[in-house]
């Protein structure tokens, strides 16, 4: 776990230091983005996929999970209704909290702590918890600010357009296939796959504002409701129902606790919203992960 803290902290601190000396331009960033969406990613997702081990009770842990992000949105409610936020502030947080960095974040922090066979699930998990529910929710944000109208066509178009929801489809129908497929013909595929995480990392610090840690009132509320709240009622429903924590279990607590998700920020800039906060809980939530991630699983 540790070395995997520091392998992740390395990698997100060469791409900030990349973005404070001006090493990237748009240009490469964008590459850089490309590569990592486009073929990086989904061939981490479908190897993933292929190779994770899927039952009843893994679909429970991710329910619950959801069930977890959901309540902490509830609580951001609650106390923004107390203090009477205002209706940009509000939605932000609500929208921030509902999604954890969970692959980008989460995986190398899973795959530290638990292994291989739990990585492996987070490829799945991700899926069900994060990127389905954001493609739906996000074209209904965009449409409260009337940037754009919300359709279900729409959202179904850029669902199968999506190359990460693609490369979960081709690894379910592959599962399907009557044979098992000869492990060397995954060999380049899982070469690919390696890349994603150091990539994803170094384009997170390439992102990092530590300038906005200083203001810190709506970002500490919103990472208590995601990284306190969230992971606190998924403890409380193991330990009540299983009395201890499986691996899987585990792997759920990590990426419940994961800080508001990168690309969630963007979608609330999109949207005309309070960007501001979301970027600045997304930059301080990554520095406070590596140590209430430990935290969690020492508890666990």
């Amino acid at each position: 776990m540790l070395l995997a803290m520091y392998s992740i902290f390395v990698f997100i601190f060469i791409g900030y230091m990349a973005n404070v000396l001006r090493l990237l331009g748009n240009k490469q960033s964008g590459i850089l983005l490309g590569f990592l969406v486009n073929f990086a990613l989904p061939a981490q997702i479908f190897n993933g996929t292929y190779h994770a081990s899927v039952s009843v009770d893994f679909l429970l842990v991710c329910l619950i999970a959801l069930f977890s992000n959901l309540f902490s949105v509830l609580f951001v409610l609650f106390l923004g209704r107390i203090f009477r936020l205002e209706r940009s502030v509000l939605i932000t947080l609500c929208f921030m909290a509902t999604f954890g960095n969970t692959l980008y974040l989460g995986f190398p922090f899973v795959q530290g702590a638990l292994g291989e066979a739990q990585a492996n699930q987070v490829i799945i998990f991700d899926q069900f918890v994060t990127g389905i529910p954001f493609a739906f929710l996000a074209p209904i944000l965009l449409s409260l600010n009337g940037k754009t109208a919300f359709s279900f066509v729409e959202v179904f178009k850029r669902l199968f357009r999506s190359p990460l929801f693609l490369a979960l489809i081709c690894g379910v129908l592959f599962r399907l296939i009557p044979f098992e497929i000869p492990e060397v013909l995954f060999t380049p595929l899982k070469s690919l796959a390696q890349t994603a995480t150091p990539v994803a990392l170094f384009a997170i610090g390439v992102q990092l504002n530590l300038r906005g840690i200083l203001e810190w009132k709506y970002p500490v509320l919103l990472l208590g409701a995601k990284m306190f709240v969230a992971p606190l009622v998924l403890f409380v429903f193991v330990r009540v129902f299983y009395g201890e924590f499986s691996n899987a279990w585990k792997m759920a607590l990590i990426e419940v606790a994961m800080p508001p998700l990168v690309s969630g920020a963007a979608i609330i800039y999109k949207a005309g919203f309070n960007a501001k906060v979301a970027l600045n809980a997304v930059t301080f939530g990554i520095l406070v992960s590596f140590v209430s991630i430990p935290l969690w699983l020492y508890f666990a």
